[in-house]
């Protein structure tokens, strides 16, 4: 019978998912949000995309439009730290059940 307060251990596949997803994830999006939050200040625009980028410019955005980006950036970047955390000690903690795992087979 299963015990229902010891900690559930993850497929391998829900590992490989939470480390892809989660860590890379989140590292992604607090770098993307980074890079755009330091060149809206430095420049005064935010270009999403490539050679056809979406351009705005704060000089012509209305004061709702630069509060709103000055507020969400900063929310992104640590809502992405938050996730690659939260990811990185979930792996480490089934990394540790599936090393206690093995000690108990072993014994």
């Amino acid at each position: 019978m299963k015990r229902p307060d010891a900690p559930r251990r993850l497929s391998t596949v829900e590992t490989l998912l939470t480390a892809i997803v989660g860590v890379g994830g989140g590292i992604i999006l607090s770098l993307y949000s980074f890079v755009q939050l330091r060149t809206a200040w430095m420049e005064g625009t935010v270009a999403f995309g490539g050679r056809n980028a979406i351009d705005l410019d704060y000089e012509s955005e209305p004061l709702s439009y630069i509060v709103a980006m000055s507020a969400l950036y900063p929310a992104a970047i640590v809502c992405g730290i938050g996730l690659a955390v939260v990811s990185a000690i979930i792996l480490v903690r089934q990394r540790e059940l599936a090393r206690q795992k093995s000690l108990r087979k072993s014994r």
